[in-house]
């Protein structure tokens, strides 16, 4: 199913790598014709960096820049030249968005700032998303997703100790807050046009985007002023709340014992010879005081059972688990995934097969059908 909810609504769209192309995704996902703007010097730079088919590298068989713009269409154009500038704007004229996520000032060096687009197209909608917006004393600070999780503590917040930073990678910059916080502020606009007839222009900082993963840290620290604290996979409010080695190589699984009628469960399932019984372990504050011989209790069973195992017995006691899946997992052996069509296989002529995910919903019943990158 090709859901046509957009249809008749082009972007011009000078975004690149991660966040930007995401966002624009979700809308050819849904009718609207995104049109790529490349430069032959300096193409989008996720082209370059694979995964490639096959192994062979290629400016057109990295299956990540295939994920990120499948269904758009795409054009190289010289935007430092006269020329190259007066087709953007043709472009723009008949477009309803133009879409860059630069940093503050490259639009303008170019003659495309917001007023020089609006006298072609005095309604178009603006999205600019630098990483710290575009005024401000930080605003010429330039950065991708992992500076991005740095700045705003996300990879301290998430590290497992005070020397271990590894943080969430450039997954929830780039791939979650910014690409949706932009995507709704495009689709408000849209709806603001369709009411009033005037366009808008919106200046996404990433990192202001990035900081609403942090609410709940800022409001404690707002009312009571504790300061956060490293947790890795822990909580502190729930034991045990972690991952644990399952048998099998680089195999886990993630348990979140919520109350204590679940770890009453879990006691059953790993037995008196573990010491789970042990009356110190009987209510969450004391598991919490005792948490490294908690988790030890529950490494050990783990340890000498397969992953589907554990979650199966776990299931069947109420107690949340999942296993920590691989990506040759999710894409061969999940069920879920498998069942719903989750991975769809698109291609073109220099990637002939690319499995991608698709948007993890149905539109009326049906997945939404990709289209080649």
């Amino acid at each position: 199913m090709k859901p046509d909810f957009l249809k008749g609504v082009r972007f011009t769209d000078l975004t690149w790598a991660g966040a930007g192309p995401f966002c624009t995704k979700l809308f050819s996902d849904f009718g609207a014709e995104v049109i790529k703007i490349e430069t032959s010097t300096r193409p989008d730079p996720v082209r370059l960096g694979g995964p490639f088919l096959d192994g062979i590298a290629g400016i057109n068989r990295s299956g990540y820049f295939a994920s990120r713009n499948s269904g758009k269409k795409s054009v190289s154009i010289n935007l430092k030249s006269e020329e190259g500038r007066q087709l953007i704007l043709d472009l723009v004229r008949e477009s309803d968005v133009i879409s860059n996520n630069f940093g503050p000032g490259v639009m303008d060096r170019l003659g495309l700032s917001y007023d020089e687009v609006c006298k072609v197209k005095p309604d178009i909608i603006y999205l600019g998303m630098p990483m710290y917006g575009e005024g401000g004393p930080r605003s010429s600070l330039l950065g991708v997703g992992m500076t991005i999780s740095a700045v705003t503590s996300l990879m301290w917040l998430t590290a497992y100790g005070e020397d271990d930073p590894v943080g969430p990678g450039t997954h929830y910059p780039d791939h979650a807050a910014n690409p949706y916080h932009a995507a709704f502020a495009i689709a408000a606009a849209l709806r603001y046009r369709r009411r009033t007839g005037k366009g808008m222009k919106i200046d996404l900082s990433q990192v202001e985007s990035t900081i609403n993963f942090l609410g709940p840290q800022i409001l404690d620290y707002a009312f009571t002023g504790n300061e956060p604290v490293q947790t890795g996979n822990r909580s502190l409010r729930h034991a045990p709340h972690n991952i644990f080695r399952a048998l099998g190589e680089d195999e886990w699984v993630a348990i979140a014992i919520e109350t204590d009628a679940q770890w009453t469960s879990l006691q059953a399932l790993i037995g008196t010879k573990g010491g789970a019984w042990d009356n110190r372990l009987a209510s969450a504050a004391g598991r919490l005081q005792h948490i490294d011989e908690v988790e030890a209790l529950v490494s050990r069973w783990t340890a000498t059972r397969h992953p589907t195992d554990i979650v199966e017995a776990l299931a069947d006691s109420k107690i949340p688990a999942a296993r920590v899946a691989t990506s040759r997992y999710l894409l061969e052996e999940d069920a879920d995934l498998s069942r719903r069509g989750y991975w769809q296989t698109v291609s073109h002529e220099d990637l002939p097969r690319s499995v991608q995910s698709s948007p993890p919903y149905k539109v009326d019943g049906e997945r939404v059908e990709l289209s080649a990158p």
